[in-house]
């Protein structure tokens, strides 16, 4: 009997999905996969490390489980993700608690991971950043029955000076589409109501490939299927978000109307500085465009904060472009200069109080445009995926407003003479009362 192994994803989906394919690859070898590192002889962390505070969640995550190893429960514990790629072999010295070090390009080493912790071994395994799973890599799905992520790319070429990614993730590369749609129709005959496309860049899809294709081509294959549930796609990049790409969305009848595009900041100088192009003006007429296509259509974004030489004009500029775009979601997180990036040898560094405090005059404006934008929805029928019962009558489920984790969600209410929903089931219900974040309606 092989020993039984736990596994904690920190981070991002697209970690998520990592994690999901080494128990897939874990379980294939017939090692039982367990819930609770409490429960495992072998723990694996799979760790974000984009930013210091991920590094710093990700070090003390594994500094909690190398506990269990000095009460003698755990044999073996691998750190696996971006913090090996990022720091390389410094972290054999620094963390003497982790065994085995595997990096996002030895994703598919993880039974030889896994050998060699046990056998006592203390190794940091090498890959080049190319690994790209395929709908035949096996999988150990954690996420809910009804919801599932799908990563159609790997890596980045965006070269963003605030970001680190393409030196943890690599270059972009995209899944041949028909691997793509034979996932899909897997997770589709598994049950999965919400389909959820991730990559680094879901917009830049297909632009690596001979002849080169698009997200566009792909939702519209896609599409195609007899499908009755939702397909979402997240971390869409601004200039990539086609009029081609819209009209698609509005098209479909499976793709739903969610737009998560980080614009990251209004300013054209900042925007300059960091390696993009565009302003809010240009954003907001991007925004209008899409709306006049989709009325109903549900934009997320991500803003940055105290990048280098954001001025308090600059700041200004980001709070007109909030108050104007009137986002349903958004997402503001103070700048940390990375060393590795260019943006943290420019000069004029923010101040990170300042930056503390740009953020919270965000959220609260954020707040208000919220509780503004939900209150539209009052007496308004909405379909919702319901997903968990909360108490007595009461059931929680999200909207195609709501992505899963970062979104709001949907309470609803149900008589005790109507119907029951259940996990994974689509159900119509009236928007009864708006919430800042949530929604409440009644079946």
């Amino acid at each position: 009997m092989k020993p039984p192994v736990a596994l904690v994803s920190l981070g991002c989906s697209k970690n998520l999905v990592d994690s999901e394919v080494m128990l897939g690859f874990l379980d294939e070898a017939g090692y039982p996969i367990v819930e609770e590192t409490a429960d495992a002889q072998v723990a694996i962390v799979n760790t974000c490390a984009f930013i210091e505070p991920a590094v710093d969640e990700a070090i003390e995550a594994l500094l909690d489980v190398s506990e269990l190893k000095k009460e003698g429960k755990l044999q073996a514990l691998i750190c696996a993700g971006c913090l090996p790629q990022r720091y390389s072999d410094d972290l054999l010295q620094q963390l003497p608690e982790v065994d085995v070090f595997l990096p996002p390009g030895a994703v598919d080493q993880v039974v030889a991971a896994v050998q060699l912790a046990l056998s006592g071994q203390r190794e940091i395994i090498k890959a080049p950043l190319a690994y790209l799973y395929d709908a035949e890599t096996p999988r150990w799905r954690s996420s809910p029955q009804w919801s599932a992520y799908l990563k159609i790319a790997e890596g980045c070429d965006n070269r963003c000076a605030f970001c680190t990614v393409p030196s943890l993730r690599g270059r972009y590369r995209s899944r041949a589409m028909s691997d793509i749609r034979t996932e899909f129709g897997a997770l589709i005959a598994d049950g999965v109501r919400e389909v959820i496309l991730v990559a680094q860049d879901t917009t830049n899809y297909g632009a690596d490939m001979d002849p080169p294709t698009s997200l566009a081509t792909l939702l519209e294959n896609l599409s195609a299927s007899e499908y009755d549930g939702w397909i979402r796609v997240m971390y869409m990049y601004p200039s990539r978000v086609t009029e081609q790409l819209v009209e698609t969305i509005a098209q479909s009848e499976v793709v739903v109307p969610y737009f998560d595009i980080p614009f990251q900041h209004a300013s054209a100088e900042v925007l300059k500085r960091i390696g993009r192009s565009g302003d809010g003006q240009l954003y907001l007429d991007k925004l209008a465009q899409t709306r006049q296509m989709i009325p109903d259509a549900a934009f997320r974004t991500s803003l940055i904060v105290g990048l280098p030489g954001e001025t308090e004009e600059d700041f200004e500029l980001l709070l007109d472009f909030v108050r104007a775009a009137r986002f349903d979601r958004l997402g503001v997180f103070p700048y940390w200069p990375e060393l590795e990036t260019r943006a943290a040898q420019m000069p004029d560094q923010v101040p990170p109080a300042v930056a503390r405090e740009r953020q919270e005059a965000l959220v609260a404006l954020q707040e208000q445009i919220s509780l503004e934008n939900n209150d539209r929805f009052v007496g308004k029928r909405l379909r919702v995926l319901v997903e968990r019962q909360a108490e007595d009558g009461v059931w929680i489920g999200r909207s195609y407003r709501d992505a899963p984790e970062i979104d709001g969600e949907v309470i609803l209410r149900v008589t005790r003479e109507g119907p029951k929903p259940a996990p994974g089931e689509f159900v119509y219900a009236t928007v009864v009362k708006a919430q800042v974040h949530d929604l409440e309606v009644e079946v």
